[in-house]
């Protein structure tokens, strides 16, 4: 339809207003203008954000007053943004404990939203932002969408798992939803069970709403690509596919590619934090949106150098409701030391190393990273997916589904490459399964599961 792109946006204009959603064209156009600034003028204006937050918590929040008054810390104590590291970190549990004192005492509770983390080990901590914050996050991520090849008013085929983020399957279409998937401008499939039927259905949908832009988590749209060509069906073509939520493999960018014929970009987004980074045309790392949080990498509680891998610490620099100072999200990864080819300005974050819960371990208490073991076999075309799961130091569990192609030599291929990594005092144990379960709360889908205690070496 001639001029539906513009409808669309008028229509989500609409939308937004009625949501209180005030201001997120501007904040779009912010990210936008931030985006041509010399870096040292975006360092410059991260730390004002960083030193406002800070500055907000300790005011406001009796949880940092009373964490930071006794270890005699002050806000302007803080001259330089590496001396945040005086700052206790924050963690899950801790949030868990005491996220009620987290929150500021400057807002009432309408002005504040309840969402859920979405780590994909099962565990799951409640949280809060306030209603600004929230705003200014979706204007920002169009402002990173558009740069993926998104516009706003494009049809998008969204693959997603958090039920809270979606329409009510069972709810009865009114005018009222009826405007408002218009104004979204998405046709959705809840990934968090996908058989055959859902992915016939949505695929038939899908071909008749002709989206320029694919959306969603890379292990739920490469399962839907891998039915499209198996069932050798006519081609879905868009423009951009946005991967976000979980590892992005290059076989999987291969995979999405060619089955859908547009570009891909990666996506590096947490609930609690939002958009953290995202990929350029060169596809050679995270740009990080320093404008909205600041990131640390440490290991052993020491700043890492650019190039080596560390522990990613981010302080958020929006969200004034419930303050995040210095919290351990759980991923790993390393930044660059030079700038991007692209010309943009921003920070490179060009590894991501997995999550800390993707380490595995050996009985001396050396570590391997668990996704090197899942990638060993992605050519591996007998094996569709894999799981690897760890619950005991000396046995490993990987569950796998597969194809009539596998055989007894796969398998013993398989247990030999892990044990030559792992250490021969690991037991290896391969279960075959129709499926690998998807958390049902997030519909993510997790390749390594880690449950032993780390041991101390030596021990």
């Amino acid at each position: 339809m001639l001029f539906e792109g513009s409808l669309r946006k008028m229509a989500k204009a609409l939308v937004d207003f009625r949501d209180g959603r005030h201001g997120i064209t501007s904040h779009r156009r912010d990210f936008s203008n931030f985006l041509k600034k010399d870096l040292g003028s975006m360092k410059e204006e991260s730390f004002r954000g960083l030193k406002r937050i800070i500055d907000h918590a300790y005011r406001t929040s009796p949880y940092y007053r009373e964490v930071w008054d006794r270890i005699g810390f002050k806000p302007s104590d803080l001259r330089c943004s590496e001396e945040i590291g005086n700052i206790p970190l924050l963690t899950k549990e801790i949030i868990e404990r005491n996220k009620e004192q987290m929150i500021s005492n400057s807002f009432n509770k309408e002005d504040l939203e309840m969402s859920y983390t979405g780590g994909t080990s099962g565990t799951h901590t409640s949280f809060h932002r306030d209603v600004k914050c929230t705003t200014v996050r979706i204007g920002r991520q169009l402002g990173i969408l558009e740069f993926c090849g998104y516009k706003l008013g494009d049809r998008c085929g969204l693959i997603w798992g958090v039920h809270e983020d979606l329409p009510n399957p069972e709810a009865r279409p009114t005018l009222k939803t009826r405007f408002r998937k218009f104004a979204s401008g998405k046709e959705t499939m809840c990934c968090t069970i996908m058989d055959s039927d859902i992915m016939a259905n949505y695929y038939t949908c899908l071909k008749k709403f002709k989206p320029k832009v694919l959306y969603g988590y890379p292990n739920a749209m490469s399962e839907f690509a891998t039915f499209i060509r198996e069932r050798k069906l006519s081609p879905i073509k868009v423009k951009t596919i946005i991967c976000t939520a979980e590892r992005l493999s290059e076989a999987q960018r291969a995979l999405l590619h060619e089955t859908f014929a547009g570009e891909v970009f990666n996506l590096y987004c947490t609930r609690e934090h939002g958009c953290i980074g995202f990929e350029c045309k060169e596809h050679s790392g995270f740009h990080v949106d320093i404008g909205s949080v600041h990131l640390e990498l440490i290991s052993n509680g020491v700043p890492v150098k650019p190039g080596q891998t560390g522990e990613i610490v981010v302080t958020d620099l929006l969200n004034y409701g419930m303050p995040f100072i210095r919290n351990r999200i759980g991923d790993r990864g390393s930044l660059s030391a030079k700038a991007c080819d692209c010309g943009c300005n921003l920070p490179l974050l060009n590894n991501l190393d997995g999550r800390v819960t993707d380490l595995l371990y050996r009985p001396d208490g050396s570590t391997v990273a668990g996704v090197m073991l899942v990638d060993m076999f992605l050519d591996t075309s007998a094996i569709k997916a894999m799981q690897i799961i760890q619950e005991r130091l000396d046995e490993v569990n990987l569950f796998l589904v597969v194809t009539e192609a596998y055989s007894k030599e796969i398998e013993e291929r398989a247990i030999g490459e892990i044990t030559s990594y792992m250490g021969e005092g690991i037991k290896i144990n391969i279960k075959r399964v129709p499926e690998i379960a998807r958390n049902p709360l997030s519909g993510k889908y997790q390749e390594v599961i880690s449950k032993v205690r780390p041991p101390r070496f030596g021990e």
